[in-house]
C-alpha cells in the first residue's frame, strides 16, 4: 500500500501537476442508504471500504496552485500528509500562490488550518460563490443535522483564518492561467471541478463525483449520505461519467486511488475506471 505523504508528478503540456496523498479514511457501507434496498447489488463486499484523499498541486507560468487541502490532522495519524508530499515532490508549502478548493468538507478543508490559525498564511483562497455562501450562511447550523456539526465548524474555522485574502469565482472560466472552474453540484451546493488544459493536453480534477470506486462506477444513481443533495448529486456523477467516457477524457479524483488518474469508460448499463500512469 502506497504510503500516505506520497506524490506523483504528472505533465499537461506545459503546466506541471503533482498528485499528493494526505491519508486515508474508512467509508462504511452504511453511507449508501442504496446498499440496503432488497435485491440491490452487494457484490462490492459488506465494508468498510477504506478510501485514499488526494489533493493535486499545479505548477504554471511560474505560480503554485494547490487544489484542496486535505483532511489536516483533524483525523488522526492516517491523514494530514499534505505537506510532507509538497516537500517530497520539491515543492514549498509556505510558497503557495493560491489554493483552489473544489468543496468545503472536512477531508478537502481541514488541512486549510492548523494550531496557529491558516496553515498557509500565504495563500489566497478560491472558492465558488455558491460554496462560500452555502458554509457562511449564519443559520445553517441549525437546520443542518448532528453528523454536518463537525464539518460547518472546520468550514468556518477555514473560512475566517482565510478572511481578507479569499476569492469567490463563478464557475465556467479560466481562473488562474490554465485551469477553469467548473460547476459540479449536488455534494455539495457549489462543488467545482477543475480543467487543466495546456499544449493540445488536457486533465479534469473532478473532485468528489466518486467516494468509492466498487460501488459508485457501476452505480451512479446511488447517492452518499454526505451529499447536500443527492438527486443533483447523481444527476451530476451521471452527466459527468457519459461526457467524460464519450470524450475520453483524463481525470484525477480526490477518492481515487492514489495517484487518482485515469479515464471512465461505458461498461454495461453502468461505467467503470480504468486507472493510467497519466
Amino acid at each position: 500500500m502506497t504510503r500516505a505523504g506520497a506524490f506523483k508528478a504528472l505533465q499537461v503540456g506545459e503546466i506541471e501537476v503533482f498528485a499528493l496523498l494526505d491519508g486515508r479514511v474508512s467509508a462504511p457501507l452504511a453511507l449508501f442508504p442504496d446498499a440496503a434496498r432488497p435485491g440491490a447489488d452487494a457484490s462490492f463486499g459488506p465494508g468498510p471500504f477504506s478510501i485514499d484523499v488526494n489533493c493535486f498541486a499545479i505548477r504554471s507560468r511560474g505560480k503554485l496552485y494547490l487544489v484542496d487541502a486535505g483532511c489536516g490532522h483533524w483525523r488522526g495519524e492516517e491523514s494530514g500528509k499534505l505537506t510532507d508530499g509538497l516537500r517530497g515532490a520539491g515543492l514549498d508549502p509556505q510558497a503557495l500562490d493560491a489554493i483552489l478548493m473544489t468543496h468545503m468538507h472536512g477531508d478537502h478543508a481541514g488541512g486549510l488550518t492548523d494550531a496557529s490559525g491558516a496553515a498557509f498564511p500565504k495563500a489566497e483562497l478560491l472558492l465558488s460563490e455558491a460554496e462560500a455562501a452555502f458554509w457562511s450562511d449564519p443559520g445553517l447550523p441549525s437546520r443542518a443535522p448532528e453528523r454536518m456539526q463537525a464539518t460547518i465548524a472546520t468550514a468556518t474555522r477555514a473560512l475566517a483564518a482565510y478572511e481578507g485574502r479569499t476569492t469567490r469565482f463563478q464557475p465556467g472560466r479560466e481562473i488562474v492561467p490554465g485551469v477553469t472552474a467548473i460547476a459540479l453540484p449536488g455534494h455539495t451546493p457549489g462543488m467545482t471541478g477543475f480543467r487543466i488544459e495546456s499544449g493540445g493536453r488536457h486533465l479534469f480534477i473532478w473532485a468528489d463525483i466518486v467516494h468509492v470506486q466498487s460501488i459508485q462506477f457501476p452505480h451512479p444513481d446511488w447517492m452518499i449520505a454526505f451529499d447536500t443533495d443527492g438527486a443533483e448529486a447523481a444527476r451530476t456523477r451521471q452527466r459527468v461519467f457519459a461526457e467524460c467516457a464519450a470524450e475520453k477524457t483524463h481525470i484525477a479524483g480526490m477518492h481515487l486511488a492514489f495517484p487518482g488518474v485515469g479515464q471512465v469508460v461505458k461498461h454495461g448499463v453502468g461505467f467503470a475506471w480504468e486507472a493510467v500512469e497519466g
